[in-house]
Formats: C-alpha cells, structure tokens, sequence
C-alpha cells in the first residue's frame, strides 16, 4: 500500500515590503541630516574656497601663558583710504538749458517789495532770470517751510514763497532758488550733533560760518526737504552753494555720523549724488557753486568738490570771478571735463557786471540798489 504523503497547512507567506523600508529609510536619513545640519551649522565656515566644517574637537588648541591666558599673535595693520572713482559714474546733466543772465537777488531782499528793485535793473544787465538766496550762510530760512526740522531748530522765515514765485513768475522771469548747504551757522549750534567738528571734538567756524556734517543723516534730510519743497513752489533751477568742505591746513574733520574722520571728496560727493537726485526727480535743473581759489590751487580734494563727478551730476557750474581773465580760467578748467550739453551754457561766472558772455550771475553793487 502506497505511503500518503502527510498534508500539512502551510499559511500564507508574506512578502517582503522593500519599497517600504526604501522609503523608511530615506525619511529617517532626511531626518538625521536635518538635525546634523542645524546642530552644526555653527560650525560651518564659508571662504573664498568654498565650505568647510570645523568642529571644536578638531580644532588646534589656542596658545596660552603661563597663566591660563590666550595668547594673541601680534600683527601689523595700516588702514589705507584711496581716492573715490567718479570714471564709471553716468554723465546725466546738462543737456535742455536755456541761457542764464541772472540778478542776484541777496537774502534780505527776497520779498514782494524789495525784490522789485532788482527786477527794476534786470534790463540793464540784459537779464532773463533772479536768483533768489533763500538759504544764506546764516541758516536763517527767507520762507515758512513745511520741513519739521526746520520748525523744530527755529529757522523758518515768514516770506510766503508760494505767493512770491507765482508774481514773479507771471512776468515771464525764470527763477532759481540758492541753498547754502553745509555752511549753517544756526543749524550748526542748535542741532549740535550735526556739525562738522575738527578732529579735537570742537565744532568747526570759521570765516563764512558754522559748518555741517555732510554724512549727518539729519542735514541731508534737510537739504533734501528744503530743494524738493522749492521745486514745488515753481523754481526753476536750484543753485547749490557751499556744497564743499573747507581748506584748513590740516583738512582733518570728525564726523559724529560715522564716529570717524571721513575724506573730504567721500563726503562732499556723496551729499551732491543725493541732492542732484531729488531735485532732478522733481523736475527741475541743479546746479552747484564752485569754490574759486580751490579749483585754482589745485585743491579741490580738500574742498571735495570732485569737478568730474561734479560736471556728471550738476547741470551747470558757477563760480566767483573778480574779473574777465579769471573768469575764462576759471571756465576752462570747468567746461574741459564736460561731456553732455553746451559747455557755453554750463559754466557762469558770478561777477559784478555783464561779461558778455552766454550765462552769468550778476551781483549788483549796493549803490545801485535803490
């Protein structure tokens, strides 16, 4: 009789998931690099040669004394400050000007009835054109601004400038606001923290007045209020003055803004990049006085005023000249570096009489005035 083969209940078997423990695994793998990065990360350096990790456990143990004390390796260090370079900055001023043979018309005299007096010789000098100094060296606004700065230090005037532009502008005369920037004799004493100090703490005053910090984040404010809300009033120009820094012997300022001593070019350069801005943005042309015996004596990287980003950025460059042979050298060194628009029409000496020439700035001798 045949052997039967014994039956036995096997089950089912289950299959391995391998998909499963793949994916398992990969999770808990994201999981762990997660923690590792973030728990080294600290540890993670970053160079010009790429990433490293370097743990403490690793590292060369730090030299120390005899007491315990790490020991610093001593090195050698010069801080070397070069000259800016305006070569890459784009030409953007100068072109769209109309002739300027102004009457300028001093501070005191910028109101509705004094102001007549100069419009009264604007014929005899062929004139087309005022400039009125509404911010003198003194500080001392001619206007009741809107600038809150203005109102908090005590420096708004009472002309209503708005009224002012509007009559003046009726009689077809093209007008320009004068700003003396960073020479503030009221702004300097009452918002101390803004004035441009010598390298001993003292504030610096000398014979045009009490200067300002051009890095001062309080003055370019200021100034940039001030020019945009003349803009608005209707002039059509506005003449920068005393956009410099000036030429003592040593030339060594503090600045409290950047509690260091900035250089002269760095400072001045930067104040004229913003204001040209703001003023050209608000639709109206700029332009900057030049200080005459710096441009002469060759010493325009003390005052700052860099004639090549200068001639870049500002539509037309003024300068004081006593008579008609400076006034040309003057010109010449002022128009050489222009790149854009009619240099003719760039460079206006300011000068007590009509020289004959495209654009200038009369100032008219007092026994004229009457």
């Amino acid at each position: 009789m045949a052997r039967r083969e014994r039956e036995l209940y096997r089950g089912r078997r289950r299959r391995l998931n391998v998909i499963g423990l793949v994916l398992s695994a990969l999770a808990v793998l994201a999981i762990v690099a997660v923690v590792l990065f973030y728990s080294f990360q600290k540890y993670i350096v970053y160079d010009q040669d790429g990433i490293s990790l370097e743990l403490p456990l690793l590292a060369t143990p730090e030299p120390v004394d005899e007491s315990g004390e790490r020991v610093f390796e001593e090195v050698q260090v010069q801080l070397e400050i070069g000259e800016a370079d305006y070569s890459n900055v784009e030409a953007v001023a100068g072109e769209g000007l109309g002739e300027l043979r102004a009457v300028f018309v001093p501070a005191a005299s910028v109101n509705s009835v004094s102001v007549q007096s100069y419009v009264n010789l604007m014929g005899s000098y062929n004139a087309n054109a005022l400039v009125l100094e509404v911010k003198p060296t003194s500080g001392q606004l001619v206007w009741a601004s809107s600038s809150e700065t203005a109102d908090g230090f005590g420096v708004n005037g009472t002309q209503n400038m708005a009224s002012l532009v509007q009559a003046l502008k009726e009689q077809d005369i093209y007008l320009v606001a004068q700003v003396s920037c960073l020479v503030d004799d009221l702004m300097s004493e009452r918002a101390s923290s803004s004035a441009l100090r010598l390298i001993d703490g003292s504030p610096l005053t000398d014979s045009q007045g009490g200067w300002l910090d051009p890095y001062s984040s309080t003055v370019v404010n200021y100034l940039t209020e001030l020019c945009e809300e003349l803009v608005g009033y209707g002039f059509d120009e506005i003449l920068l003055k005393a956009v410099s820094l000036p030429v003592t012997e040593a030339s060594i300022y503090y600045s409290a803004e950047l509690s260091s001593t900035p250089t002269p070019t760095s400072a001045v350069c930067s104040l004229a990049q913003t204001l040209t801005s703001a003023v050209r943005s608000a639709g109206a042309f700029v332009s900057a006085v030049i200080d005459s015996d710096p441009l002469v004596n060759g010493q325009t990287d003390l005052s700052g005023q860099n004639i090549e980003l200068f001639t870049k950025v500002f539509d037309r460059l003024c300068c004081y000249s006593a008579t008609a042979y400076q006034a040309g050298v003057n010109g010449e060194m002022l128009t050489d570096p222009m790149t854009l628009g009619d240099s003719s029409l760039r460079y206006v000496p300011i000068m007590s009489y009509a020289p004959g020439t495209s654009c200038y700035i009369i100032q008219v001798p007092s026994y004229l005035i009457g």
